[in-house]
C-alpha cells in the first residue's frame, strides 16, 4: 500500500510539475501582454517586431530602442504607424546604397600607406636610438 501511495504522489508532484512549466513557457512566447499609448521618439528606435494576435491574444508592435529598452505599442495607433514607416525607410535607404569600390580600395591603400609610413618612422626613430647608445658608454639600451 505505501508503494501505490508514493507511486500516486510522485504522479502527481509529475503532472503539476508539467502544469507549471507549460505556464511559464506560454507566458514568455508573449513579450507585449498589454500595449502602451507611449511611443519611443522616431530616432531613438533601432528596430521593432509585430506580434500577431495568436497564443498572447494581443496585436502588438515591440519597439527596441537604442539603449536596448522594449516598449509594447498599439499597431492600429498613428504614431506607432510612422515610427514603423521611419524604421522601415531608413532600414531602405541603408541597404540601397552601393558601394563604391574605388573609394573602398583608395581608403584601404591610405590606411596601408599611412601604417607603412609609421612603421618606417618608428624603425628609423628604433635605429637611430641604437647608434646614439653605441656611443655612450653604461648605456641601458636593449642589443
Amino acid at each position: 500500500m505505501r508503494c501505490v501511495s508514493v507511486t500516486l504522489l510522485l504522479c502527481l508532484a509529475t503532472m503539476l510539475l508539467a502544469q507549471v512549466t507549460c505556464q511559464i513557457s506560454g507566458r514568455s512566447n508573449c513579450l507585449c501582454l498589454k500595449t502602451s499609448n507611449r511611443v519611443p521618439r522616431k530616432e531613438n528606435i533601432e528596430n521593432y517586431m509585430m506580434q500577431n494576435a495568436g497564443v498572447c491574444h494581443i496585436d502588438a508592435i515591440l519597439f527596441k530602442t537604442v539603449k536596448g529598452r522594449f516598449i509594447c505599442a498599439d499597431p492600429l495607433s498613428p504614431s506607432a504607424r510612422n515610427a514603423r514607416k521611419y524604421v522601415d525607410n531608413k532600414k531602405a535607404a541603408a541597404t540601397a546604397r552601393p558601394v563604391n569600390s574605388a573609394s573602398t580600395f583608395k581608403t584601404m591603400y591610405n590606411i596601408l600607406h599611412l601604417n607603412t609610413f609609421f612603421s618606417t618612422m618608428v624603425l628609423a626613430y628604433e635605429k637611430r636610438l641604437d647608434n646614439a647608445c653605441v656611443h655612450v658608454k653604461n648605456c641601458s639600451c636593449a642589443h
